[in-house]
């Protein structure tokens, strides 16, 4: 083992010749999510606040004067715009207008006789501004509805109260550590993926196929050092980077996820909450046999690669594979498959959903753990037998 360690001190003394690769490895992680997150809460802080204070442009075809009144009377809400030339969806389309509004032609005639009449409105969904808009024209008719209701019930000699049966008390039974934690538990096993390949991959080709390019294997290989010691010592830097990788990225997003809140002490509690030393030590020791794994695979790849290009045509298509794997996990109804606790990599993913989301089961934890540090052993027996031959270290 001490060979192995000894070949990973050389590369990681090679590494640290490489200040660039210093700088976007350990320091930029830490410059780049602060200024992300806290470009995009500002940012949508400005667009709510706009919005909030602007008034929704609509256009309003109401020949009886049922509706037209109620959204005249509220001017800081609504602003009544002309009709637009052309087709009304491509004005929507266009954001000459956030909503258009066709109220049926009988309608006061229909209020005046106790009857329904129909309303017709045009929206475009995709635009936050038409769904404000439509927010507020519900909200609006709703209110309206309730004083014709009223108006009725009083013209029967009747309660007021008799059209509002159920007064409806919403209690949200969910702190704010809980939902950041439901939120951080869908993103984070698909982020700890992605930030460990890549980490691993881009040292793991320049530690392999790079060192035949460099045209050192061959003087390396012809120390005393053992062969599968080099190999494991090569393995062990890639693993260690890709885990670096992950923590620091990891962390440098804890540190950025205030910013997310606007510095308020509901999201410092939330994250004080998330980050507790159980959370964050179970989160990192299944991160282990997960990169040892990754690890594997990159150095299996990349030591039989004849240049870096090679190298990173047989490593990237990985990056799809945990991209897809990452995506599939954060699906709703996802955790509730009980078959997907036994599939490699995908029981990890759902297995840190849970302990984020403060609905932690032991047992699915542990069957995660234990298939993946047999899945990253059998990975690492292979490597190393594969790896010892001498067609897979010099191809041609």
């Amino acid at each position: 083992m001490r060979g192995a360690l000894l070949i990973a001190k050389k590369e990681f003394l090679e590494l640290s010749k490489d200040r660039k690769t210093l700088f976007f490895a350990f320091v930029l992680p830490f410059l780049l999510y602060p200024a992300i997150f806290g470009m995009m809460a500002k940012m949508s802080k400005r667009d709510e606040a706009q919005n909030r204070n602007k008034a929704s442009r609509i256009y309003v075809s109401d020949p009886s004067g049922a509706l037209t009144g109620v959204l005249q009377g509220d001017p800081k809400r609504f602003e009544l715009v002309p009709k637009p030339e052309g087709d009304l969806k491509q004005a929507l389309r266009d954001q000459k207008l956030d909503l258009a509004l066709e109220v049926a032609p009988g309608a006061a005639a229909a209020l005046e006789k106790h009857e329904t009449f129909t309303v017709a409105v045009s929206v475009d969904e995709s635009e936050r501004t038409s769904e404000m808009a439509l927010k507020r024209l519900r909200e609006a008719v709703k209110g309206q509805e309730k004083t014709w209701v009223q108006a009725r019930l009083q013209g029967l000699g009747a309660s007021a109260q008799l059209a509002e049966p159920v007064k409806l008390e919403v209690k949200n039974a969910a702190d704010t550590a809980l939902e950041m934690g439901k939120v951080m538990g869908r993103l984070l096993p698909y982020l700890l993926m992605i930030m460990m390949y890549t980490g691993a991959m881009q040292h793991g080709i320049y530690a392999t196929a790079g060192e035949k390019e460099r045209h050192t294997l061959l003087s390396l290989m012809a120390t005393r050092l053992p062969r599968n010691q080099i190999i494991l010592g090569k393995l062990l830097y890639i693993f260690c980077m890709g885990v670096i990788a992950a923590l620091l990225n990891l962390l440098s997003m804890g540190l950025s996820i205030p910013f997310m809140g606007g510095g308020s002490t509901g999201s410092m509690q939330a994250v004080a909450a998330i980050a507790n030393p159980m959370t964050l030590g179970l989160t990192f020791l299944i991160m282990v046999p997960l990169g040892l794994f990754f690890s594997n695979f990159i150095l299996l790849m990349g030591i039989q690669a004849k240049n870096t290009i090679e190298a990173g045509s047989a490593i990237t298509p990985g990056i799809f594979l945990v991209v897809f794997l990452g995506v599939f996990t954060m699906a709703p109804g996802v955790d509730k498959m009980a078959f997907l606790s036994y599939v490699p990599v995908v029981n990890v993913c759902l297995a840190l959903r849970k302990l984020f989301s403060q609905q932690f089961s032991w047992a699915e934890y542990l069957i995660a753990f234990a298939m993946t540090v047999g899945l990253a052993g059998i990975m690492t027996l292979v490597s190393t037998r594969v790896l010892n031959r001498e067609k897979a270290l010099f191809k041609a």
